[in-house]
């Protein structure tokens, strides 16, 4: 492979998936989507973060002497290490990318009801993950490319989303203070629980490091889940409010209105309004608050509208399949908030993480432990095989559930069996491709876009159903 190529693969290796979480935080904004320029300039800022906090990290990194270190049987090893990850790396990246979020998004009128917080921390995270991502995987290849797709990248996305709920949260909220105190100590926490693990090269980092990022996306998605419920009420809640000044102080405003009203700069979060029903006087801090989530149960249920083929068909490729967990995610929370079906999609999307990544850890431990430096080709080919016999099962078993949903709406839909077996192949010709086959990026891009294809005839259907589910909810 030519260098030229080599780079390039290795910017798309670096940069795609940042960019691709980026946009499906973007696109999870279902009611009030942010202004595109807001949504990339807090992308951009992310990205500039990266360089006072790696400054920051030099300067600590020399004053206790960390290079000196040979090894975890070294004097002071655990209190510096400890030192550099908490305060020399975790506290210097997210205090860079909280006071970058603090000081250029967070007073920003389109910045409008609490789950915006998600959705610029989310851009602040994904921003700084992709610029690092960049300065490790050039100059240091492939491998660590894609250990960093699985491991640093979605950390640091989620990491931004958890803060970005904090500060959503700060922005409507009475005690502001804390709310931010305590996005900002959770962030360096788990980050410098994460750094730690990394910096420690001891036997049970591995799993701790995979530990964190399950744990920072699960609690990232869940409260990602609940903003997006405090969205809904506000987009659909029947309440209403009178102004106390201007013109329109007759004309009672509904949450949606009062949304629309501060982005547009004619109401600010500190102004107060009256409930039409009971009189009180109340700020929209207050009305916006995390405590008019109770309302969601009683909204009406809101069919959802699908996701573009086309944009599938682009994350797929940009994320070289890993998309298929958001996918596979997004999917299940669709039909589980829905049909009111008691399943919980997170821990879902973590399984099919959890049981098709970290076999291959284990597998090189192994391989390691065992001081094996090639592998028969028949084990090699029999163990990938295996993995994408586990991930087309969890697959299969989504959408079996989702045909029983859709034959009652659609004459024909997608074939389960047909759509396993095809995606079974090409998972398993991914998995067993060389990376010494000639032209190896060119086949592989081929195979994840035939897999994303065949996945699409999915997205298509599901499209379709929640069209006519739209349909049937107006009549």
């Amino acid at each position: 492979m030519s260098e030229g190529m080599e780079t390039l693969k290795l910017l798309y290796i670096a940069m795609g998936p940042g960019i691709a979480i980026a946009v499906f935080i973007y696109y999870s904004d279902k009611w009030d989507r942010e202004p595109k320029k807001l949504v990339i300039k807090s992308f951009f800022l992310g990205g500039l973060a990266v360089f006072p906090a790696y400054y920051f990290e030099g300067v600590v990194e020399e004053f206790i002497g960390l290079q000196a270190l040979e090894g975890e049987h070294s004097p002071f090893f655990w209190t510096k290490t400890l030192f550099y990850a908490f305060f020399g790396v975790a506290l210097a990246e997210e205090l860079c990318k909280f006071l970058f979020l603090k000081a250029f998004v967070f007073d920003e009128r389109e910045f409008n009801e609490p789950f915006d917080g998600i959705i610029y921390g989310g851009m602040i995270g994904c921003g700084f993950a992709t610029v690092e991502n960049i300065m490790y995987v050039l100059p240091q290849g492939h491998e660590v490319g894609i250990l960093r797709m699985l491991t640093a990248v979605p950390g640091h996305a989620f990491f931004g989303i958890i803060l970005g709920y904090f500060m959503g949260r700060a922005k409507f909220s009475i005690n502001r203070a804390r709310h931010l105190i305590h996005g900002l100590v959770a962030v360096v926490t788990l980050h410098g629980v994460y750094d730690t693990a990394a910096f420690s090269n001891t036997l049970w980092s591995g799993y701790l490091i995979f530990a964190i990022i399950f744990l920072c996306i699960y609690l990232g998605l869940k409260a990602k889940r609940e903003l997006e419920k405090l969205a809904t009420v506000i987009e659909f809640s029947a309440k209403q409010y009178f102004p106390l000044k201007g013109r329109r102080k007759k004309v009672p405003l509904y949450l949606r209105d009062i949304r629309c009203l501060l982005s547009k700069g004619k109401l600010v979060p500190e102004d107060n309004l009256i409930d039409k029903k009971s009189g009180k006087i109340k700020s929209i801090r207050e009305i916006f608050s995390s405590k008019i989530i109770s309302q969601y149960k009683g909204l009406p249920k809101t069919p959802f509208c699908g996701m573009s083929v086309k944009l599938f068909l682009i994350f797929y490729q940009m994320t070289f399949g890993l998309y298929l967990y958001f996918w596979f995610l997004g999917n299940y929370r669709d039909f589980a908030s829905y049909k009111k079906l008691k399943l919980n999609p997170e821990l879902l999307a973590l399984g099919l993480f959890v049981f098709t990544v970290i076999p291959y850890y284990f597998y090189g431990v192994i391989l390691n432990a065992l001081n094996i430096q090639g592998v028969n080709q028949v084990v090699d080919v029999s163990f990938n095989l295996v993995v994408a016999g586990i991930e087309s099962a969890f697959l299969y078993f989504q959408l079996q559930m989702f045909s029983s949903f859709l034959e009652k709406k659609l004459r024909k839909s997608f074939s389960v069996p047909i759509i396993i077996l095809s995606f079974f192949i090409l998972s398993g010709l991914k998995k067993v491709l060389l990376p010494t086959t000639s032209f190896y990026l060119f086949w592989e891009m081929v195979l994840i876009l035939i897999q994303g294809g065949v996945l699409a005839l999915v997205q298509r259907d599901l499209n379709l159903y929640w069209k006519l589910e739209n349909e049937h909810g107006i009549h």
